[in-house]
């Protein structure tokens, strides 16, 4: 039987060199980490970029592991010069070349798991030491002879009264932490918040909160921080950036002239998206160039297969471009 497919059938492939396939194969590695390098490895080779800006929570619906898993693997890696981070805590990441790899890790303990599994998303998390007491030990450990019984009765050692198993609450996950430099809130809080304050741009003044807060007290509530920030900064100004001297129209005009496989603008009025494009615009002198930056910038987004916009790799349509974010990254990437 022939188990060549040919790659013109497929839907798809990631192209890695030879040597970082037999690194992965011979490096020391826990079968999540490995996940989790195999995982950045599709989303940054196999989109032909050196770095991405990834997050525990893309990991873990790709790999089926949990966030925390996820989120204590990469920083595994990241000390064993597996991966690479470019920038601050929340900074794009990337494969290291396996010339600068620790190929065996000195370290007795290993990041932690799931109580259960990696696929139990709801589980808490224990170390493995802990879960693998209770899985490998015997049921007892008394020295008395065991009575036989159904599996049903089984509740306590012999001679002892059965006891009801605790009630653990779990406390849902944050959807909002800051670590003294950038802000990592969830999507589902991202596209809640472009609907609620429309068309502030959600994600910069998010940016703009977190240099303010880099300098400030920690606050109990950093979600109610950014709910009152961005109350103050939608009431300054309700209806977004003036397009006054913007030529917003011919510039949507010029995104599908020279994107014409990406998603189109279908409501030219949009008021977010309006505000978004006069707002890259009057951001610096050499942004109203008209077509000597803006068609250069949209023959490089021609180029992309999606973006990571509002928590999430999207394709590169026009609102996610002009994004502050997306904005910068597209516009300082080479041709």
């Amino acid at each position: 039987m022939n188990n060549v497919i040919p790659l013109k059938i497929t839907g798809g492939f990631t192209r890695m060199e030879n040597k970082l396939i037999e690194a992965l194969m011979v490096v020391d590695l826990p079968g999540r980490e490995l996940k989790v390098a195999l995982y950045v490895a599709r989303a940054t080779i196999g989109y032909q970029v050196a770095e991405a800006r990834i997050q525990a929570t893309e990991i873990s619906k790709a790999t089926n592991i949990h966030p925390d898993v996820a989120s204590k693997a990469i920083s595994h890696l990241l000390k064993r010069r597996v991966l690479y981070r470019v920038g601050g805590a929340r900074g794009d990441i990337g494969i290291s070349d396996p010339s600068e790899w620790v190929f065996y890790s000195t370290e007795k303990e290993c990041p932690n798991q799931t109580i259960s599994s990696d696929s139990d998303h709801s589980g808490r998390v224990v170390s493995i030491a802990r879960q693998t007491k209770s899985d490998d030990s015997l049921l007892y450990t008394k020295k008395e002879p065991l009575v036989t019984v159904s599996t049903k009765q089984i509740t306590a050692p012999q001679g002892a009264e059965p006891t009801q198993p605790e009630i653990k609450i779990e406390k849902p996950a944050a959807l909002v932490s800051f670590d003294g430099e950038d802000f990592e809130v969830d999507a589902t809080l991202i596209t809640k918040w472009a609907e609620a304050y429309s068309p502030t741009d959600v994600e910069a003044e998010i940016k703009r909160a977190a240099a303010w807060a880099s300098g400030s007290k920690p606050k109990k509530d950093w979600r109610r921080f950014l709910v009152n920030w961005l109350g103050r900064e939608f009431k300054k100004n309700p209806s977004g950036a003036s397009e006054a001297g913007v030529p917003v129209d011919k510039i949507i005009d010029l995104y599908h002239k020279v994107c014409p496989n990406l998603p189109a603008v279908t409501v030219t009025s949009d008021r977010v998206l309006r505000s978004m494009i006069a707002e890259r615009w009057n951001e610096s002198p050499a942004h109203q160039s008209g077509q000597g930056f803006w068609l250069p910038f949209f023959q490089k987004a021609n180029n992309r297969n999606q973006v990571f916009f509002r928590g999430a790799n999207v394709a590169p349509r026009l609102e996610a471009l002009v994004s502050r974010a997306v904005f910068r990254e597209v516009s300082e990437a080479s041709q």
